[in-house]
């Protein structure tokens, strides 16, 4: 029996899509434009594809990410890439078969992030058997897209190939950048950043991207931990004066030495005369921070923000204090003294990732980590993921972090 839906929001298209990785064994995309991969979706959803995958990707404009053709190969999937010299290659197709049994997705929903998540979009899911008398347009389909795939339109991109495309593609985004001009792949590599995915993400996805990106820096959960263990040693709640006075408690604030895991704040000179001859300033912290660890969800952002603002009177950003919530409430916020870490999530925000030093930017992104659907999931049974779980805001310096030489 042949079925059919019209998919018109972001989670009906990404909930059935993932459906049919799970449920079929193969799949072929054509479509005329792939976007970044290091915005995780919707490639994530062919990672976890277990069965095998042909694509026909078309590069008009030179609006196709680069490194998406580049996922694809390394990734094994049989790919071509629609000739230049042809007729402009502009569909949107994704058809998954099991034996006889077949779904299509056809539409306007290019494989980017945009096209899954977050432009407006209509597609139709169609699903039935190949030997139906009523599939005879689903075998023309598959013989069109086979088609696509000959010598006469297509072929394989090789390494040489692809690194004159990369030269292509980045010359085109500095003239549309030097020129005011907003085209699909300038919109998709500058106002979609990488962290747009948290805003969607479940649990399982998060938990993934944070083991990635600690092994891709040869990083630990370990060292977070003893951070973790640090601060509930030397700066047992509430907090008290006296804490300033001890070396080991200062060093554990400020993130020096072994402690440097979401930042090491302490290199700054002014805040670290704070820590050592803060005076009255210390009882200033200490209050601040007995009332913002007693803070739970849903959060009284008024409130917190006027905590926020009394600290960061005091003479530093949230790069320092956010830090110092991490110790706190590693359950509820997060670290921003990395640079890269602010990068990523001011894309995410679409604002300049300063806006993030400011109590009113920072809470901005707390909210929007509060709504996430990782953010509100059920504690994991799992042992090891619960750990992370009930740390899980302060984690993301797991997936964001990188050293200031590395080029993400």
């Amino acid at each position: 029996m042949r079925t059919s839906k019209i998919l018109i929001t972001p989670n009906a298209l990404a909930s059935e899509f993932a459906r049919c990785c799970r449920d079929y064994t193969s799949l072929h995309v054509a479509v005329a434009w792939c976007g970044d991969p290091k915005q995780i979706l919707p490639y994530k959803h062919l990672e976890d594809f277990k069965g095998t995958i042909v694509s026909t990707v078309g590069i008009s404009f030179n609006h196709t990410h680069p490194d998406g053709i580049e996922w694809l190969l390394r990734t094994g999937t049989s790919t071509r890439i629609f000739r230049r010299d042809c007729n402009l290659f502009h569909p949107k197709v994704y058809l998954f078969a099991d034996g006889d049994r077949y779904a299509l997705f056809a539409g306007s929903s290019n494989l980017t992030y945009g096209g899954f998540y977050t432009n407006l979009e209509v597609n139709v899911l169609i699903e039935g058997v190949f030997s139906a008398q009523d599939a005879e347009d689903i075998r023309g389909l598959k013989e069109i897209l086979e088609r696509w795939r000959s010598d006469d339109l297509s072929f394989r991109p090789d390494d040489d190939w692809l690194k004159g495309y990369r030269k292509d593609y980045k010359r085109d985004i500095l003239r549309q950048r030097k020129h005011g001009i907003t085209t699909a792949a300038l919109h998709e590599e500058e106002r979609i950043g990488r962290a747009s995915w948290l805003q969607i993400a479940d649990w399982k996805l998060y938990y993934e991207e944070i083991r990635k990106g600690l092994k891709r820096y040869d990083r630990d959960v370990r060292s977070f931990y003893n951070v973790f263990d640090a601060a509930a040693q030397y700066l047992a709640l509430p907090w008290k004066r006296s804490y300033f006075k001890d070396k080991e408690a200062r060093r554990v604030i400020g993130g020096s030495g072994q402690y440097g895991v979401m930042g090491h704040v302490a290199a700054s000179g002014k805040f670290g005369h704070l820590l050592k001859s803060g005076g009255t300033r210390w009882d200033t912290i200490v209050t601040a921070v007995n009332h913002i660890v007693n803070l739970n969800p849903p959060l009284k952002w008024k409130e917190l923000e006027q905590h926020l603002c009394k600290l960061v009177e005091l003479g530093n950003t949230m790069k320092v204090w956010g830090r110092v919530l991490c110790l706190v409430r590693p359950d509820l916020y997060c670290s921003v003294s990395s640079e890269s870490f602010r990068r990523e999530l001011a894309k995410t925000l679409l604002v300049p990732k300063t806006i993030f030093e400011d109590p009113k930017g920072y809470i901005q992104l707390v909210k929007l980590l509060h709504s996430s659907p990782w953010f509100n999931s059920p504690r994991p049974q799992d042992q090891d993921e619960a750990a992370v779980w009930a740390r899980r805001v302060a984690f993301m310096d797991g997936i964001f972090w990188a050293p200031k030489d590395a080029q993400r």
